[in-house]
C-alpha cells in the first residue's frame, strides 16, 4: 500500500510474530493508534480514520486488529469515481466541483483520523474539526458520533448542524482521574469551549472563553493547577472557505509580526490570564507542571507556520529533504507577573513529543519523540529519540532511509512504581514497501535498538497518535 500515490491500507485481524526479539515479559495491554489509512488529496492530513489495536497479553500471541471509521467521508470515498479530487471537502483540499460546490459543503468532513482514547469507558476516534466518534473496544466496530454525554451537543446557529468541536488531544491528571479537553468554534463568533470529564462521572462544558481572532489551536498543556494554549499568530481567512474559495489549511494565515499569546486557564474556575510572547507555531505540548507560582511547559516549537504548512501541504515532502519541517523541543516558564522565559532544550529537529503519562501535571525529565537521524536522508522522522532534559542529552536509534517512525508512547515497566524504567512502543513503516512494524524499545536504552520487532502483515497507514491502555 503506497499512501504517497493515494492507495489504501486495507483493514487487518491477526496473530503476530517477533521477527527480531522477543516480547518483554510483564508487557500487557493494548496500543490504540489512529491515522490516515488512505489519502484522499496531497495533503499528509486528508485520509480517512484507520483505527488500529495492538493488545499484548502474556502467554498470548501479540494481536493487531485495524478497522476504518465508518464517517460519511469514508463511505463518500469508497463510491468516489474519480481520483482527480476529493468526493468531499476536506482540511487541506476542496472538493470536486468547483467553487459552487463548496461553498454549499460544510467547511470540512469529519475524517475522525488524528487520535483515539479510551475516556470514561468509551473507545473515541477523535478529529479537532467535530465530535468524537465512539468504537467498540474489542472489534473496533463503529457506533457512531458521540455527544459526550451532551456536553458537545448542538448549540447555536451553526452548530445545529455542526455540534461543537472535541479536539484530539484530552489530558488525563493521574492524580484526580479526570480528563480534560478542548474545541473551537471558527464561526462568527470565535469561541474556546472546555470540557471536563471526571472519573466515573459525566463529561460537562465547563466554560466558553471567547477568542480575540480566529485563532488555530491544535493542542494544549495542563498542570495541576492550569491549562495551557498558546495562541500563534496563525489565523484562519473565514471569508476564504466560508465561499468555497479555499479548504481551512491553505486559508490559515500566518501573522508574524503579532505575538503568541499564552492563555492561561485556572482550572478551578476564575478569571483567566493572557502573557504575550514573541511569535511562533506548535503542533504539539509535551508537559506541563507547576514550579512555585511559576507554570513550566515544553512544546516543539517551529519558526512559523509557513514553514510548517510548507511541510504538510505534499505527501511527496515526507521524502524531499529541502522541505523536512524543523521544530524543535523547547521549555517555557510563565512567573506569576506575566515574565516569559524561554530556551531550547536540544537541537534535533523533533516531532510527537510524549511523556510518561503518570507524570502528567507533574515534573518530568524525559521526553520521547520521533527526530531527524541522518538529515541528509531526506525522510522525515526516521528515528525514534529520548532526551534528557536535565542533562541535554539524546538517546537516539536511526532506521536510516526510506524508514518513517511514529510517536513513540511510554509504557512503565512496573505500573505501580514511578521510576524511569519502561517501553517505549511506536509503528515503523517502510515507505517503499508500504509495510508496518511494531517496535518495542527500552526506555532508556534506545540507542541499543529494538528489544523487539513484530511485522504486520498489511499497512496500518500513517499513524499521528495513540494511547496505551494497561491491563
Amino acid at each position: 500500500m503506497d499512501l504517497q500515490h493515494g492507495g489504501w491500507a486495507r483493514e487487518t485481524d491477526a496473530e503476530l510474530r517477533p521477527s527480531q526479539g522477543s516480547v518483554p515479559e510483564g508487557l500487557a495491554g493494548t496500543l490504540y493508534r489512529n491515522g490516515a489509512g488512505n489519502h484522499l488529496s496531497d495533503y499528509l492530513i486528508d485520509g480517512d480514520g484507520l483505527v488500529s489495536s495492538v493488545t499484548f497479553a502474556p502467554g498470548s500471541p501479540v494481536r493487531v486488529r485495524s478497522r476504518y471509521v465508518r464517517t460519511p467521508s469514508y463511505r463518500a470515498s469508497l463510491n468516489a469515481t474519480s481520483s482527480d479530487a476529493p468526493p468531499l471537502r476536506l482540511p487541506g483540499a476542496n472538493a470536486a466541483g468547483g467553487r459552487l460546490r463548496n461553498l454549499l459543503l460544510r467547511p470540512a468532513a469529519s475524517q475522525a483520523n488524528t487520535s483515539v482514547a479510551l475516556i470514561d469507558g468509551r473507545l473515541l476516534a477523535l478529529w479537532e474539526g467535530d465530535r468524537p466518534w465512539e468504537l467498540e473496544p474489542g472489534t473496533l466496530r463503529t457506533i457512531g458520533p458521540c455527544d459526550l454525554d451532551g456536553a458537545t451537543a448542538p448549540s447555536g446557529p451553526l452548530a445545529r448542524r455542526l455540534g461543537s468541536p472535541y479536539s484530539a488531544h484530552p489530558c488525563w491528571d493521574p492524580a484526580t482521574g479526570e480528563v480534560w479537553n478542548f474545541g473551537c468554534t471558527y464561526g462568527p463568533r470565535p469561541r474556546l469551549d472546555i470540557y471536563r470529564t471526571q472519573r466515573g462521572g459525566p463529561t460537562g462544558r465547563l466554560r466558553s472563553i471567547r477568542l480575540p481572532r480566529r485563532f488555530m489551536v491544535h493542542d494544549f498543556a495542563m498542570t495541576a493547577t492550569h491549562l495551557v494554549f498558546c495562541l500563534g499568530p496563525v489565523v484562519l481567512d473565514l471569508p476564504a472557505v466560508a465561499t468555497g474559495r479555499l479548504p481551512a489549511f491553505q486559508a490559515m494565515r500566518w501573522h508574524g509580526d503579532d505575538p503568541t499569546r499564552i492563555l492561561l486557564v485556572p482550572r478551578a474556575g476564575g478569571p483567566f490570564r493572557v502573557v504575550e510572547a514573541d511569535p511562533w507555531f506548535q503542533w504539539h505540548f509535551a508537559g506541563a507542571y507547576d514550579d512555585g507560582d511559576d507554570i513550566v511547559f515544553d512544546l516543539v516549537r517551529f519558526r512559523s507556520w509557513t514553514v510548517m504548512h510548507e511541510a504538510i501541504s505534499s505527501m511527496s515532502h515526507l521524502t524531499d529533504p529541502s522541505c523536512l519541517p524543523v521544530g524543535r523541543l523547547w521549555r517555557y516558564r510563565v512567573g506569576p507577573s506575566g515574565t516569559v522565559e524561554d530556551h531550547q532544550l536540544h537541537g534535533l529537529p523533533t516531532e510527537w513529543p510524549t511523556i510518561d503519562p503518570r507524570r502528567a501535571t507533574t515534573a518530568h525529565r524525559n521526553v520521547y519523540g520521533a527526530t531527524i537521524g541522518t538529515p541528509a536522508s531526506g525522510v522525515a522522522f526516521t528515528a525514534v529519540a529520548r532526551y534528557d532534559t536535565e542533562r541535554g542529552e539524546a538517546d537516539v536509534y536511526d532506521y536510516g532511509p526510506g524508514h518513517l517512525v511514529s510517536e513513540p508512547l511510554f509504557v512503565p515497566r512496573d505500573p505501580g512504581r514511578l521510576d524511569e524504567q519502561g517501553w517505549l512502543i511506536a509503528y515503523e513503516a517502510r515507505l517503499d514497501a508500504g509495510t508496518t512494524d511494531i517496535v518495542v524499545f527500552d526506555a532508556q536504552s534506545v540507542a541499543a535498538g529494538p528489544v523487539c520487532t513484530l511485522p504486520v502483515p498489511e499497512s496500518l497507514g500513517y499513524t499521528f497518535h495513540g494511547q496505551w491502555a494497561q491491563s
